[in-house]
């Protein structure tokens, strides 16, 4: 359905500038104190306006379509735009720039400046933005994805456990302006709201705290529970979203807590100059090991390590120098460790194979996978948990699964029995910088709770006095 109307939004701001312009300019007589007349400056800006409408009139048309049950090609028809213009267009739109599911309720925007096409953009109802086409003498040329405007703001969050982490999180983290109307009124709101909280659960339960908190065993209720969330705003539909963890504290009901405080750092072994974000406890040590126990989720061992394995392809007895995991077929696969990619390709019996440089001498490979994680190359440095690829049966393989294994100093070693060594703990310079930032952190934090924080009971060790010679 085509609908004609002219580009307001231009006209206002041209008139909002010209208003302010106006309003605030001052005659000679006016800097002597002579009373300011309103009036005449009120008829003025009307007479402004109205000779931008008359121009705007005969410059700016804006042509709108709406896709239906039709498809992409329809809606560009419907905008007037036709022959090779129409074939570059949708091209641009598919190839180019990605578009290449459109839904019902998508819609498009042409913008005709002294009737030749000037601007096109397309707004999907899936996404928090726009795909933007412009054009020079009827001709494409620049393309791009314009995101949605967003800020990012802080908030804090105090829950106790009743019954579950996520009941407590469901209860309490919520954001209040989560859905435009503040309320769980539609599908989408509610799609939102568990969204919300499996991502928060997930970083707090599966990420932060996964090397302190057995969430399975520990959580008691009675456990309090403040986490300091950072969230993104979208002022355009007012929804929020949730973007990460910046520090938790979980007390325990029968005593002791977990805390976990961040620290904006560059890792010593990335090239890049990327600014990452870690957490550590409050004296400077690594929330995390330097390994994690396996690539995948849930991962079965099906094949365990060993000096003499029966090959189940080949059919004669060698070594098997790692761990298979079986996992369904494109499971993702993390990387167990921050590390530089060292290997991105096909290698012979090990399929599709991705190996990573690690410290202290250690080396990581992941073998079969059906795909890697885009944005990758030889060379790219990796963090521990980040998506490295999917599973597969590349190579000599009977089935999904990943072959894991793990070097250090040039030998293999048996994953699943080396003594994982602690992340590297904040030292010198960047400890004192961490030490004094999380002052501030906490101080923030707490005025944002409205409460005095807990901190961990220092131990005070008893003094030992020594005994006087007897003579």
């Amino acid at each position: 359905m085509l609908r004609n109307r002219r580009n307001w939004g231009a006209v206002a701001l041209i008139l909002t500038a010209t208003a302010v312009t106006l309003l605030f300019t001052r005659s000679d007589e006016d800097s002597v104190g002579v009373p300011w007349e309103f009036h005449r400056n009120s008829q003025m800006m009307e007479v402004c306006r109205t000779g931008i409408l008359t121009v705007m009139a005969d410059t700016i048309d804006t042509f709108t379509s709406t896709i239906g049950e039709g498809f992409l090609g329809g809606a560009v028809r419907d905008l007037g735009i036709s022959g090779g213009q129409y074939l570059a267009t949708c091209e641009i739109l598919m190839d180019s720039l990605g578009w290449t599911v459109q839904r019902s309720g998508d819609t498009l925007a042409a913008i005709y400046c002294r009737g030749e096409l000037s601007e096109l953009r397309a707004y999907p109802g899936n996404r928090r933005g726009f795909y933007r086409i412009a054009y020079n003498a009827g001709d494409p040329s620049m393309w791009e994805y314009v995101p949605q405007e967003r800020w990012i703001r802080q908030r804090a969050v105090s829950c106790e456990i009743s019954t579950t982490v996520w009941d407590a999180l469901w209860d309490t983290a919520l954001p209040g302006d989560l859905s435009g109307s503040g309320l769980l009124i539609s599908s989408r709101d509610s799609s939102r709201a568990v969204g919300y909280v499996s991502e928060l659960q997930h970083a707090l339960t599966d990420r932060l705290f996964v090397y302190d908190i057995d969430f399975y065993y520990d959580v008691k209720v009675g456990d309090k529970l403040w986490i300091l969330i950072e969230e993104n705003r979208y002022p355009l539909d007012g929804e929020t979203g949730f973007r990460r963890i910046l520090a938790a504290k979980y007390q325990f009901v029968h005593g002791g807590m977990a805390e976990a405080f961040p620290f904006f750092h560059r890792p010593d072994e990335a090239e890049s100059a990327e600014i990452i974000l870690d957490h550590y406890h409050r004296d400077g040590a690594s929330l995390r090991t330097m390994f994690l126990k396996m690539p995948v989720p849930f991962g079965r061992i099906s094949s365990g390590y060993s000096n003499a394995r029966m090959h189940p392809v080949l059919g004669y007895t060698r070594a098997h120098r790692g761990i298979d995991y079986a996992s369904p077929l494109g499971t993702e696969i993390y990387a167990v460790g921050d590390g530089t990619i060292t290997v991105r390709s096909w290698t012979g019996g090990y399929g599709n194979m991705v190996r990573i440089r690690h410290a202290n001498g250690y080396e990581t490979g992941y073998g079969h996978m059906n795909g890697y994680a885009s944005g990758q190359s030889v060379g790219s440095y990796v963090r521990q948990g980040e998506i490295i690829g999917y599973v597969g049966s590349t190579g000599l393989s009977t089935g999904p699964h990943v072959h894991f294994e793990m070097k250090r100093n040039g030998s293999y070693v048996n994953p699943a029995t080396e003594i994982m060594p602690p992340a590297d703990p904040l030292e010198g310079e960047e400890l004192d910088r961490f030490l004094a930032e999380m002052l501030v952190i906490e101080a923030q934090w707490s005025m944002l709770v409205g409460i005095d924080l807990p901190v961990p009971e220092v131990e005070i060790e008893p003094e030992v006095v020594a005994e006087e010679p007897v003579e």
